[in-house]
C-alpha cells in the first residue's frame, strides 16, 4: 500500500477543513476507506434546537466531500458517517436529508447517527432512519460541559439503546467523559446492541492528566473500557485529539501512550475518525455566549493522520479505516 503526504492545511476558520493539495505531497487513506465521524452544519435552512449551546459556522455538504476527496487516494470521497451534532438536538432533519439526496451514482457510501428522544420517536420515524441509513444513536454527555451524574447517564444510555433495540445493526455511540465507565460498565456490558465510544473514550493523554499519573493506562475508567472492548461490547473511536489532550497544535504527541496501547490491546475493536469540521469544547461556553457563531478548530490534520498511522501500524491502520467500520455500518 503506497501512502503519500497531504498537504498542511492553512489556518482557516473551518479548521484546517479545506487543504490546498499538492498531489505530488499529500496522505492518501485505504481504498474503501472510511471516515467514520464527521458533522455537517447548515444554520441558515435547518435551523438550531432551542436548547442548543453553542452557534456553529455553516460546514455544508461540499465543504466534507472536499476534505474527504483531499484524503483519498484517487481523490474522490471515501465513505463517511455524519454524526448529529449537538446544536440539532434531536432534530435529524438536515441529516435524515443529506441521506435522502445523496448521489446515487456515487460509489461512497454514507451511513449516518442520530439523536432520539426515546419516549416520542415513533416506530414510523426509526424505520424511516433505518432505510435511509442511519446506524445509530448518539447520547453526548460532553456538549453542555456540566459534569455528568453517572446514574442518571447509565438511564439516559439504557433508555436510548433499548428503544432501538429491534435494529441489531444499529450502534449506541457514546460521548461521555472517561471517568464515566467506571460506573456506567454494567450498564453499557447489558445493552442489546453495540457501543462504539467517541474520541479515545474519553481517555486523556498525559498532557492533560493529573501530574501524578504517569501511566495512562491507570487512569480513571481505562480499565473497564478496555475490559468491554476486549469482550467486544465496545469499539473505541479514535478521533478529536484536541479533546484528550490540552496541546494546541500539531499531531498531540502526548497521545502516542493512549493510542498505542489500544493498538496493542484491543486492535480490532478501533475505528477512526477525522471530526471534521473540528468543533470548540463544551467547557468554554455559556449561557451567554451560546449565540455567538463558534469558530472551528484550526487542525493539523496531515500530523495527525501521520501520527495514527505511525503509531497503530499499517494492518491495524488499515482494520481501524476499512475492515471495521464495514462491519460497523454495512
Amino acid at each position: 500500500m503506497q501512502w503519500h503526504l497531504l498537504q498542511s492545511p492553512a489556518s482557516s476558520i473551518r479548521g484546517g477543513g479545506q487543504p490546498t493539495v499538492d498531489h505530488k505531497d499529500r496522505l492518501a487513506s485505504p481504498r474503501n476507506a472510511w471516515d467514520s465521524h464527521v458533522h455537517v452544519f447548515d444554520p441558515a435552512n435547518f435551523p438550531l434546537s432551542p436548547t442548543h449551546t453553542y452557534t456553529p459556522f455553516p460546514a455544508p455538504l461540499t465543504e466534507l466531500l472536499e476534505f474527504e476527496g483531499n484524503l483519498s487516494a484517487n481523490s474522490l470521497p471515501q465513505n463517511v458517517v455524519l454524526v448529529q451534532p449537538s446544536p440539532y438536538g434531536n432534530d435529524n432533519s438536515l441529516l435524515l436529508n443529506l441521506l435522502a439526496n445523496r448521489s446515487t451514482s456515487s460509489k461512497s457510501q454514507v451511513r449516518a447517527i442520530s439523536v432520539i428522544n426515546p419516549e416520542t420517536v415513533t416506530d414510523k420515524e426509526l424505520s424511516e432512519m433505518q432505510h435511509l441509513g442511519v446506524r445509530g444513536i448518539r447520547v453526548n454527555t460532553e456538549a453542555s460541559g456540566e459534569q455528568a451524574n453517572y446514574e442518571k447517564v447509565a438511564a439516559q444510555i439504557m433508555s436510548a439503546a433499548n428503544r432501538v433495540s429491534k435494529y441489531k445493526s444499529w450502534n449506541c455511540q457514546l460521548f461521555v467523559s472517561g471517568d464515566n465507565w467506571e460506573h456506567i460498565a454494567d450498564a453499557v456490558k447489558n445493552l442489546p446492541i453495540r457501543v462504539i465510544a467517541d474520541h479515545q473514550g474519553g481517555m486523556k493523554g498525559l498532557s492533560a492528566l493529573p501530574k501524578n499519573v504517569t501511566d495512562v493506562t491507570k487512569q480513571t475508567g481505562y480499565k473497564e473500557l478496555l475490559r468491554l472492548a476486549k469482550s467486544g461490547k465496545v469499539f473505541i473511536k479514535i478521533s478529536g485529539f484536541y479533546r484528550s489532550s490540552t496541546l494546541t497544535s500539531g499531531g498531540y504527541d502526548d497521545l502516542e501512550p493512549l493510542i498505542k496501547a489500544f493498538a496493542k490491546t484491543v486492535p480490532q475493536q478501533l475505528i477512526w475518525g477525522s471530526d471534521w469540521p473540528h468543533t470548540g469544547s463544551g467547557s468554554n461556553r455559556s449561557e451567554a455566549t451560546k449565540d455567538i457563531p463558534e469558530p472551528f478548530r484550526d487542525v493539523d490534520n496531515v500530523a495527525i493522520l501521520k501520527n495514527i498511522r505511525e503509531w497503530v501500524g499499517p494492518q491495524v491502520w488499515y482494520s481501524m479505516t476499512v475492515t471495521t467500520p464495514h462491519h460497523l455500518y454495512h
